[in-house]
């Protein structure tokens, strides 16, 4: 306990350092969108040389009667609502994403696990890290080489921290290929599509677009994959296991030659001390030449239990190293099998994690949702307050036309709720569109083959009567169509409905019956 106490003291400024650069860094991590939104407040808010500052110098508008710097203001905080809490629609897209890339109930390694792991892969690359500081600093103190080996300790515990859970990863990923391929390969249905050319568009935004095809095709179109969709060569895995067997024999032989060194060191300095004086029969004698029959036995009794000892010390040395490295070894395969248990293979399953991680249902995301992006809303509305009244202000010091000046009057119409409402109305539509364009090019161009058959009878029907229009419609001719049908069917459920009495009125006239 006393040496612990010691040490703890002696090194107290590096194992400071090393604890607040842990400290910080998981604060970063863990609230990184937190702490960018509040220095992201402090810039708008910083007078004269502040963003709000800036933007209140352009005074130029769109055709919705909004000023361009207001919507700039509004749309940077709607994107940290998007990043730091997304809607409730999206709790649901991340859940079914994860759930078709068979990750539903896979967690993503917490901060806390990557600082045990690197505290233990620390603590056992401490030991032979000090022996190369010897090495690697020749002629430097005793404390000189103790900060040396916390540096290349620490570089050894990040790097193969990192590549045994990138191979932990790639055996995940690679499992979930080889489960794709199994099953594609027992899927007995004449219609079974191809793996090869599997469409790489899903995303965690439109989810939907592969519903209710095969598993293994769900889970293709999620995966970064090779042209041929096998798992390939592991070259993570091979390079852990390269790095993992280097630094572990290279540890053990640098410690035994140490060892040994050191031994060799203390043979010279016992032999020289015994020559300068230590005990013997010689010195007992007055210096004076004993027969060999006399020294020759003694001599003999003293190499073999010296050879004895030290064969002894070599044996424990040597094992203590062995065992040393297999510990060694079997924290990497644990940081591997950690990596196969927490790494995610799809392209945004991490996003999806991070959305639904700290939730049990849908009613939790909700209530969160409502509180972060209401604080979110408060921030955006204190500034742009302050916004319209600066470009009040600058529009009575630059004399700007009426038609602004009455705009920037009616500034309560322009609140960040109201656009928050404008942008969801819009990224419903563009999604609505988008799902349009999609399902017509799937109409399009892979018809199934009842439609095949009901398209080849149309079609005939249709050439007996007219010719047949060979010209192709282009995808921009497409997606224009589908906007006006979507604009159209927006129109007529905007129009107001005819109700009972109304229908009763318009049908006496046009039958001609008075109410007398």
């Amino acid at each position: 306990m006393d040496s612990i106490i010691d040490f703890l003291d002696a090194y107290r400024a590096i194992i400071g350092a090393v604890v607040v650069t842990l400290l910080a860094t998981v604060i970063i991590i863990k609230w990184w969108d937190e702490v960018k939104l509040f220095w992201k407040s402090v810039g708008y808010g910083l007078p004269l040389i502040g963003k709000v500052s800036r933007l209140s110098k352009d005074t130029a508008r769109d055709s919705s009667g909004w000023f361009q710097s207001e919507k700039a203001l509004c749309h940077s905080f709607y994107s940290d609502i998007k990043k730091i809490a997304a809607d409730p629609q999206m709790f649901d897209r991340a859940t079914s994403y994860l759930g078709k890339v068979q990750e539903r109930g896979r967690n993503e390694l917490s901060l806390f696990m990557w600082v045990v792991i690197v505290a233990l892969v620390f603590v056992e690359a401490l030991g032979f890290a000090y022996v190369l500081s010897g090495y690697t600093l020749p002629g430097a103190s005793e404390k000189m080489q103790v900060q040396g080996a916390f540096g290349i300790a620490f570089l050894i515990s990040c790097v193969l921290v990192w590549l045994t859970h990138s191979a932990g990863s790639e055996f995940h990923k690679r499992s979930l290929i080889k489960k794709a391929r199994t099953w594609w390969q027992h899927d007995q249905s004449p219609e079974r599509p191809n793996l090869i050319g599997a469409r790489n568009d899903v995303s965690l935004e439109n989810d939907h677009f592969d519903d209710g095809m095969p598993s293994y095709l769900q889970i293709v179109h999620r995966l970064d994959t090779n042209a041929r969709v096998t798992p390939g060569f592991p070259i993570w895995s091979t390079i852990a296991f390269a790095a993992i067997a280097f630094v572990a024999i290279g540890a053990t032989v640098v410690r035994y030659e140490t060892y040994k060194q050191e031994r060799v060191a203390e043979s010279t300095l016992g032999s020289v001390s015994t020559s300068e004086g230590g005990f013997s029969l010689e010195n007992l004698m007055g210096n004076s030449e004993l027969p060999s029959a006399i020294t020759e036995p003694q001599a003999e009794a003293d190499k073999a239990a010296e050879d004895e000892s030290a064969g002894s010390r070599d044996t424990a040395n040597f094992t203590t190293y062995a065992i040393l490295a297999v510990l060694f070894v079997l924290i990497q395969v644990m940081g591997i099998g950690i990596g196969y248990r927490t790494g995610f293979a799809g392209r945004e399953s991490k996003k999806a994690r991070g959305i639904i991680q700290d939730f049990n249902s849908r009613a939790e995301y909700e209530t969160w949702y409502e509180r972060k992006r209401d604080a979110i809303a408060r921030i955006a509305q204190k500034h742009l307050s302050a916004l319209q009244s600066k470009l009040a202000q600058y529009a009575q010091e630059m004399s700007i036309d009426r038609e602004d000046r009455n705009i920037l009057h009616s500034a309560a119409d322009r609140t960040f709720p109201v656009h928050y409402e404008n942008q969801l109305k819009e990224e419903e539509r563009l999604r609505r569109t988008s799902e349009a364009i999609t399902s017509e090019r799937k109409r399009t161009v892979t018809p199934t083959a009842s439609a095949v058959d009901a398209m080849a009878t149309n079609e005939n029907i249709r050439t007996k009567a007219e010719p047949p229009d060979t010209r192709t419609e282009t995808p921009e001719e497409m997606e224009a169509r589908l906007r006006a049908e979507l604009m159209a069917e927006a129109t007529r459920a905007a129009e107001p409905k005819e109700t009972e009495e109304q229908m009763r009125e318009r049908l006496r006239r046009e039958m001609g019956i008075s109410d007398n």
